[in-house]
């Protein structure tokens, strides 16, 4: 990831834990924290991930990020769903 850059991505992979499967159609039950430099989570700007495709890419979806998001040395991102038994492990990035 690039260090306070405009219009990136950042990627989470949606499982659920009972089923051992991908996740899909679960969009607007997501939401997200964001640590910069290890500092306090803060609410990310995009409320909800779009899911990239459920048919070919199942279980991916992605946040947008603002740029002042991405001004940090170690990006953090933390999501969570609505949806029972549903598992979503933290991004670890550093930026360039």
């Amino acid at each position: 990831m690039q260090k306070n850059v405009a219009s990136q991505k950042v990627a989470v992979y949606v499982y659920d834990i009972i089923a051992n499967a991908p996740e899909t159609g679960d969009a607007a039950n997501i939401t997200a924290y964001i640590s910069k430099d290890g500092g306090a989570a803060v609410v990310s700007n995009d409320a909800n991930p779009s899911e990239i495709s459920a048919a070919n890419m199942p279980g991916i979806y992605v946040f947008d990020l603002l740029q002042a998001e991405t001004n940090c040395d170690l990006f953090i991102i933390s999501a969570t769903s609505a949806t029972a038994d549903i598992r979503i492990d933290p991004v670890f990035l550093y930026t360039v």
